[in-house]
């Protein structure tokens, strides 16, 4: 088998997309990296030992360890931002008069470790980003709507816009960081050696291997939250005394959301593993591939990490989440199959066996009792006057925020009441029954046509409907592993924009994990590119 058979069979050449190159050289400084740490070692542990009690200076070491680990290599201050990021719901429950973002810091460590690389290295280079040029549409869009406008809450406007700059130099942080080299693959953690082309486990495996990890430890806060803690809010209460999960974002609707992005991912690259590992210890294959006894166990590891965010995920109890984790199943589905007609026909399969076992009664009672009214989600109509009782309040509820958000873009159509600024603009615009402005409107394409107006929601469809475009891209032409995360990536989004017709998910710091992703996202595409050109070279 010849080394490029590894990479996409039917790869076509679209022709490679050529980029703005950006870099600046500096003098090379080869002990940067030992001289920072270290002293950023010695002064804090001295501060801590002085001031603080025995276990909360353990503590703190650690995190400072963690901290200079990770600014001398950006894989730990990934680390830092996506396994932590989401705990920011729970210090500011827990500590309410203190900040602590670790998610933020996290950020800033990303950011000083690869400034301090391209320092080492004596140029900072902005690589290629293909999503690029639609990420500047939708900025320029929410810009325009609280500077053009006189904003309520101008603070919470440059947060939320911040989110969106933030979720951009994750995603060129990564390209850059995780980028491969001369033939080589983007990412192969099988460990399945097809002559000498793919690498073991290459940077963006470990970042997947990383995100995984933090679906199953927000699995694992909230199966103890739902099976042995034994108390927990009043609303949280379901089937008697258990509680619906919600690790640490004290909500179970966007730590369910949180999870579904990760499930895919990590679904998707257990199997694809699985299926290279077969291929090598197929008689035709023998010959030219090598299969360690590692390999099986990267595969499994990853699926298991799939079914266990799947777990946290049913344990929430979200009816949001489980809608958006069954449109990005089906639509999984659809595209593993190389032959289109495949995948819709086992789409289709899936879908008529889930209604049976329902109209059979044969689904557990726990889900058949949470899907029994989920029609009423997607009926809209006028609540004004509408009896209010413990069965419709969800329901009532959602359709009143997105009664409020109509009245915002029909009052301001064009930029909308400003960025953010929904929940300030709220009591303006209520109904008169529903005081309580929950932060957003239930629905993120009403609050971003609340918020932006025309405008702003134009270009969130722009931007998204060119990822989805970019990612069905990387399908079609990427194999192997490669092609798995694609399609993990593609129920990713799916999940994310079937999950925010009910709820907003670009809370608790989400936005640093939906950046890596669309980094590994751009990295697929860029490195597919450059073996095009070099192949037609």
């Amino acid at each position: 088998m010849r080394d490029q058979d590894c990479f996409a069979k039917n790869a076509r050449n679209d022709g490679a997309i050529s980029f703005l190159m950006l870099a600046l050289k500096f003098p090379r400084r080869d002990t940067l990296f030992p001289l920072y740490t270290l002293t950023l070692i010695a002064i804090t542990l001295s501060v801590v030992i002085a001031v603080m009690p025995p276990m909360v200076a353990v503590a703190a070491i650690l995190i400072v360890a963690w901290c200079a680990l990770a600014v001398t290599e950006p894989l730990f201050a990934l680390a830092f931002a996506i396994i932590l990021g989401p705990t920011k719901a729970l210090y500011a429950a827990a500590l309410p008069n203190e900040w602590i973002d670790l998610g933020q810091i996290g950020f800033v460590l990303i950011v000083v470790s690869w400034l301090l690389r391209g320092l080492a290295k004596r140029e900072i280079r902005i690589p290629p980003i293909t999503i690029l040029i639609p990420f500047a549409i939708y900025l320029l869009a929410i810009t325009l709507s609280f500077t053009v406008n006189q904003v309520r809450a101008p603070n919470a406007a440059l947060n939320e816009w911040l989110k969106w700059i933030e979720m951009l130099i994750t995603a060129i942080i990564v390209v850059d960081w995780a980028k491969p080299t001369p033939d080589r693959s983007v990412v192969n953690p099988a460990g399945v050696k097809f002559g000498k082309t793919c690498q073991v486990l290459s940077k963006p495996g470990w970042l997947v291997a990383i995100i995984i990890a933090s679906g199953v430890l927000q699995t694992m806060s909230g199966v103890w939250e739902w099976g042995f803690r034994g108390i927990g809010p009043a609303t949280f209460r379901i089937f008697g005394d258990t509680y619906r999960a919600y690790g640490t974002f004290e909500q179970p609707n966007p730590f369910a959301g949180y999870l579904g992005m990760i499930w895919t991912v990590a679904i998707a690259v257990g199997v694809g593993v699985g299926i290279i590992v077969g291929a090598g210890l197929a008689p035709a294959q023998r010959a030219t591939a090598r299969v360690a006894p590692t390999n099986v166990w990267v595969g499994l590891i990853a699926f298991a990490g799939g079914a266990a965010s799947l777990a946290g995920l049913y344990l929430s109890f979200s009816r949001g989440a489980w809608i958006g984790a069954a449109a990005a199943g089906i639509v999984m589905l659809i595209f593993v199959p190389r032959r289109r007609w495949i995948g819709i026909s086992l789409a289709i399969i899936g879908v008529i066996i889930f209604f049976t076992l329902y109209s059979l009664n044969l689904l557990p009672s726990a889900i058949a009792s949470r899907f029994a009214d989920v029609g009423s989600f997607f009926q809209v109509y006028d609540v004004r006057g509408v009896h209010v009782n413990d069965s419709n309040f969800a329901i009532v509820e959602r359709l009143a925020h997105w009664q409020a958000a109509v009245n915002m873009a029909d009052a301001n159509p064009i930029f909308g009441v400003g960025l953010g600024n929904y929940e300030a603009a709220y009591e303006t615009y209520r109904l008169v029954k529903w005081q309580y402005a929950l932060g957003h409107a239930h629905n993120v394409y009403l609050n971003t046509l609340a918020e932006t107006g025309a405008l702003g929601l134009a270009g969130y469809l722009i931007l998204w409907g060119s990822i989805f475009a970019v990612t069905i891209r990387v399908i079609h032409r990427a194999g192997g592993v490669e092609r798995a995360l694609a399609i993990g990536l593609l129920g990713t989004w799916t999940h994310l924009m079937t999950h925010q017709f009910l709820d907003n998910l670009y809370v608790n710091n989400v936005h640093l994990l939906i950046g890596a992703l669309l980094g590994l996202l751009c990295l697929l595409l860029n490195s597919i590119a450059e073996r095009q050109s070099a192949q037609n070279f």
